[in-house]
C-alpha cells in the first residue's frame, strides 16, 4: 500500500491512458493500408505493442534505480556524446525514408537521433545548471546546444532544431535569468519565427532560399490555402481537413475513417490525430490533448515545487519537450502552422520514440516518487 501512495497518478495515468488509446488507432489507421499492400494489418500495431510492453518494463525498472544514479554527471554526459555521435552518423550512413535523412539503423532497429539527443541534452543542462554559471562556463554547454540542433537542421528538419533549441533554451533561462527575461526571449523568438515565415510568403519565390531548404517556401505557403494545390503539395493537407470535419462531435465509429484509404498516406504517424477525431470526434480528441497537457502541466508544478534545481531543471525540459512537439504536431494538422513531421507523443506510430519519450517520463516519475516519500517522512 505504501508504495502504491508514493506513485505520482497524475503523471502515470495520463501517460497510460494516451498510450493506449495510441495504440488502438495505430491498428485502426494503419490495419487497411497493410491489407490493401497485401501485408499483415496487426504488424505495425504488434510492434508499437512490443515497444510499448518494453517502455513500461523500463518504467518499472527505473523506478527502482537511485536518484544519484539517475541523476549523475558522467551518465549524462555519456548519453549526449551517444545522441552527438548519432547524429553524425545520420550524415555518414544515415536511412533515407520519403527523400529525408534523418535514420540510423542499429540491429534492424531504425531510430531518429534526434529524439535521443533530445533527451541526452535535458539531462546534461539539468546537471550542468545545477548551480549558477559565469557567461564564460556557459561557452561549452550553448555550443553543444548549437552545435546539435545545427545537425539536426541540415538533415534537414527544421522543426527538430526549434524542438532541441527551444527545450535548450527554457532550462538555460530558468536557470540563469529572472523570469521576466524568460518571457521577453520567448516572445522576441516567437515573432521572429512569424516574421521569418511571412517574410518568405512576401518574397514570393523558393529560389530565394538556399535548395536544402526551399521545400520550406511550399510548405508556408499552403499553410494559408491546401485547396491550391489539393492533389499535389496540399494533398495531406486538405485530406486532414475533410477528416476533421467528417468526424464531427462523436465520430464516424473506430475503423471507419474514410480518409485512411488512400487519401492520407501513412496516417498512423505525423496525421494519427485526423484520423482519431474522424473516427471518435472532436470530445475524444480533446479529451487526448487534455491528457497530454495534464502531463506537461504536472511536470511544470513538479518543477515550480522542486527544491533541488537539478530535478527541477529535469522536470522542465521533460514537460518543454511533451508540450512542444503536441503544440507542432496539432498546429500543423490544423492548418496554423506548416507541415512538420514531428509525431503526437504517445498517440503516433514510432516505437524508438515511443520508448524515448517514456523513459524521459519514467525519469520524472521516479524523481517525483522520490519527492513524496520525502514529503512523507517529513510529515511524520
Amino acid at each position: 500500500m505504501m508504495k502504491r501512495k508514493k506513485i505520482d497518478w497524475l503523471l502515470l495515468l495520463p501517460y497510460l491512458g494516451t498510450s493506449l488509446i495510441g495504440l488502438l488507432i495505430v491498428f485502426s489507421a494503419s490495419s487497411y493500408r497493410l491489407m490493401a499492400e497485401g501485408e499483415n494489418p496487426l504488424s505495425l500495431f504488434s510492434k508499437q505493442a512490443i515497444f510499448m510492453g518494453l517502455s513500461w518494463l523500463l518504467i518499472a525498472v527505473l523506478y527502482h534505480v537511485k536518484n544519484n544514479v539517475l541523476i549523475n554527471g558522467k551518465l549524462a554526459q555519456s548519453l549526449l556524446a551517444v545522441g552527438l555521435v548519432s547524429l553524425l552518423l545520420v550524415k555518414i550512413s544515415g536511412v533515407n525514408i520519403n527523400g529525408a535523412q534523418r535514420w540510423v539503423s542499429l540491429l534492424g532497429i531504425q531510430f531518429q537521433p534526434s529524439e535521443v539527443t533530445n533527451v541526452a541534452l535535458i539531462l546534461y543542462l539539468a546537471y550542468f545548471f545545477r548551480v549558477k554559471r559565469t557567461r564564460k562556463e556557459m561557452l561549452v554547454p550553448c555550443g553543444l546546444v548549437a552545435l546539435s540542433g545545427l545537425l539536426i537542421l541540415l538533415q534537414p528538419k527544421v522543426t527538430g532544431a526549434i524542438i532541441i533549441w527551444g527545450v535548450a533554451l527554457v532550462i538555460i533561462t530558468t536557470a540563469q535569468l529572472p523570469y521576466q527575461w524568460s518571457v521577453l526571449i520567448f516572445s522576441g523568438l516567437i515573432l521572429g519565427i512569424v516574421l521569418i515565415g511571412g517574410a518568405i510568403l512576401f518574397l514570393g519565390s523558393h529560389h530565394l532560399l538556399p535548395e536544402l531548404f526551399a521545400h520550406t517556401y511550399d510548405r508556408i505557403r499552403l499553410v494559408r490555402d491546401p485547396f491550391l494545390d489539393p492533389y499535389g503539395k496540399g494533398f495531406q493537407m486538405s485530406n486532414s481537413y475533410y477528416a476533421l470535419y467528417n468526424g464531427g462531435f462523436f465520430g464516424r465509429g473506430l475503423g471507419n475513417s474514410i480518409t485512411k484509404k488512400g487519401y492520407l498516406p501513412v496516417a498512423e504517424t505525423d496525421f494519427v490525430y485526423s484520423i482519431l477525431v474522424e473516427e471518435l470526434g472532436v470530445v475524444v480528441g480533446l479529451l487526448v490533448l487534455a491528457l497530454l497537457f495534464l502531463i506537461a502541466l504536472r511536470l511544470f508544478v513538479l518543477a515550480a515545487k522542486e527544491v533541488n534545481q537539478q530535478v527541477s531543471l529535469i522536470y522542465f525540459g521533460v514537460g518543454t519537450l511533451l508540450l512542444l512537439q503536441t503544440s507542432i504536431n496539432i498546429a500543423s494538422i490544423l492548418g496554423l502552422i506548416p507541415m512538420t513531421g514531428v509525431p503526437l507523443p504517445f498517440i503516433s506510430y514510432g516505437g524508438t520514440s515511443y520508448l524515448i519519450l517514456s523513459i524521459a517520463l519514467g525519469i520524472c516519475l521516479k524523481l517525483s516518487s522520490e519527492d513524496r516519500i520525502n514529503d512523507q517522512t517529513f510529515k511524520q
